[in-house]
């Protein structure tokens, strides 16, 4: 959702008694459109504040992220540093119900002085800006994007100019509403949906806060404002003014949204979403929200690119493949070399040195066959010639079999990774992928601190529990396949795969005193072939294979690549990834996730 005017409305109204008289002790510019503050307060210690001009994530809210910063602090950053750094806050505040505020400091200037500065912030999609101003003259100091006539024909932002605000858009206000000009006000859009009038007409508030007061007083949010009356404007302005003044007094309690297991939205209203987690403050919501959200897009940006990469390979051991294949059949056309050899030895005594063709009739068939021969040899001495070449593509044949399929495993042990990628679901996940990878020799070991190395998190199997009550174990990636299945399953413990087809390891934990294949209980094998085919590259197909066999049964042959092992005495039984009841075998794993739960 956009950082609309109620949530700046309460993330201000948080801040400002929170941040008054607060020192600012550093200034960091992380990325280009990022500033972030270190800000030592009388109550509360030191806290960071970060205020974001990025075109999707304009924001602000104190946050408990640490970021990593440049070797060089950028131009704007020093700025913001001669000016700022060692200044109090004097005030935080919205202007008007906009997605504007300003931000005011004193701070010593160079003689010494107290003197009033202005932090702006507009948050304002594409032409988000942070602007340091003079408030005494309302001359720009600088901004951390500058611009001029080829941008806006309505003002320029440069150092030395004067600062105007963004161009009026014809709203109203929802701080000065009364019901009369709240009915006047929709009217004048009365061919269009409840909600869309009340994002045109209302400063600050965007398409889904509109919606979401709708959905509060029971209200279509597609209903065309011409059949509504006074009763219907009139629940939907108390709603307008119930929110604004919640989110004015701090701290204002706000909601994260989830689609699936992502973070999707989050807002001081009531959301009339299944999927929420609470928060008791909006500066709390708003930074897991971002946090959550920018790791999510790193970890898409980052799967795009890991995906890109490996496919990459699978093209190229594919087409490596395909020219193997063919050396292999020419290889084997050969071996009918050895049948001439043997009928030119047959037949000698009908040849003679000299003959360029020989029309003998192969004994395995009763067919006649033309045998090319070098007239400067002897019968048998073309006979041994081509014993000789028989013999050097049976060699060639070992040579050719058992590199192809070094480039069959390869590809399928590619797919498995490939899998693993788009099926990771964080940063700390994929970083198990990139070393698996760089341990293989696929890509350059990257220089890692020892501290780094030491303290990053390991991450562990899916987990899960039967309706049999038995725990089952599915493995993320390849290196984690090999953990689970080779050191933490026990001998008895029952594993299952995909047939064939790239997927996790996945282990049931059984008791010691079941002895037979018969003793598993039929639903927890199910529901753990369930697993195994929604975790393979089978997602989507109706009818998987899944093997199972005990974990005694299963070995890893010397040398074999990651997540690569062989298994005999095994079952087979036909599962379909598609159905309710896998959803259910999913959710019994959500609490441990961190999974949000429906209202």
């Amino acid at each position: 959702m956009p950082y609309d005017g109620f949530t700046i409305h309460a993330i201000c109204h948080e801040l400002d008694p929170m941040l008054y008289n607060a020192r600012i002790d550093k200034i960091y510019q992380p990325e280009k459109d990022e500033i972030i503050m270190s800000i030592r307060t009388p109550s509360s210690g030191t806290v960071r504040l970060v205020l974001s001009a990025n075109p999707r994530w304009a924001r602000m809210h104190l946050t408990s992220e640490k970021r990593a910063n440049p070797t060089s602090p950028p131009s704007f950053c020093m700025l913001l540093r001669k000016y700022l750094e060692g200044g109090k806050i004097k005030e935080i505040r919205q202007v008007g119900f906009e997605r504007i505020v300003h931000i005011t400091i004193e701070a010593l200037d160079e003689f010494r002085d107290w003197k009033p500065r202005r932090l702006i912030i507009e948050f304002m999609g594409k032409h988000s800006n942070i602007i340091l101003v003079n408030p005494e003259s309302g001359i720009i100091i600088d901004a951390i994007k500058r611009y001029g006539s080829e941008v806006s024909s309505y003002r320029e932002v440069y150092p030395g100019r004067e600062y105007k605000t963004p161009p009026d858009q014809g709203k109203v206000s929802p701080l000065s509403l009364n019901l009369e000009q709240f009915a006047s006000g929709m009217w004048a859009y009365g061919s269009q949906a409840l909600s869309q009038s009340l994002f045109h007409m209302c400063s600050g508030i965007s398409t889904f806060a509109a919606r979401e007061l709708c959905h509060q007083v029971h209200l279509d949010p597609d209903m065309p404002v011409e059949q509504c009356g006074e009763y219907e404007f009139k629940m939907l302005l108390d709603a307008v003014l119930n929110q604004v003044e919640k989110s004015s007094h701090p701290p204002c309690p706000a909601y994260v949204i989830y689609k699936g297991i992502n973070v999707s939205d989050f807002t001081p209203l009531v959301p009339s979403a299944n999927t929420t987690q609470s928060f008791s403050s909006a500066n709390e919501a708003a930074d897991y929200f971002y946090q959550a959200k920018m790791s999510q897009l790193r970890l898409e940006s980052m799967q795009t690119n890991l995906s890109r990469t490996i496919k990459g390979w699978i093209d190229k051991a594919q087409k490596k493949r395909f020219f193997q294949e063919g050396d292999l059949l020419k290889a084997r056309e050969k071996e009918q070399l050895k049948t001439w050899g043997e009928l030119l030895t047959a037949y000698a005594h009908q040849l003679k040195k000299g003959d360029t063709e020989a029309h003998l009739e192969d004994f395995n068939t009763g067919q006649k066959v033309t045998i090319e021969l070098d007239p400067r040899l002897t019968p048998i001495a073309n006979a041994q010639k081509y014993y000789k070449a028989y013999n050097k593509s049976r060699i060639a044949i070992k040579h050719l079999e058992s590199y192809l399929q070094q480039t069959i495993e390869e590809v399928e042990y590619l797919e498995s990774v490939l899998l693993a990628v788009n099926q990771a679901e964080n940063l700390n996940q994929l970083d198990e992928i990139v070393e698996e990878l760089e341990k293989g020799g696929y890509l350059r070991e990257r220089k890692v601190k020892g501290k780094e190395k030491l303290h990053r998190p390991k991450s562990t199997p899916r987990r899960f529990i039967s309706s049999d009550g038995l725990e089952i174990l599915v493995g993320r990636n390849n290196m984690q396949n090999d953990q689970l299945t080779l050191k933490t399953a026990a001998r008895h413990d029952l594993w299952l795969h995909t047939r064939q087809i790239p997927g996790a390891h996945v282990i049931i934990r059984l008791p010691r005193t079941v002895t037979s294949i018969e003793e598993v209980p039929q639903n927890s094998l199910e529901e753990a072939a369930l697993l195994a085919a929604y975790f393979s590259k089978a997602r989507q197909d109706h009818k998987v294979p899944v093997d199972y066999t005990f974990r005694n049964n299963v070995r890893k042959p010397s040398g074999a690549k990651p997540g690569m092992v062989i298994y005999e005495n095994y079952w087979t039984l036909y599962t379909d990834p598609d159905t309710k009841r896998l959803e259910a075998i999913l959710c019994s794993t959500a609490n441990e996730q961190n999974i949000p739960t429906s209202n």
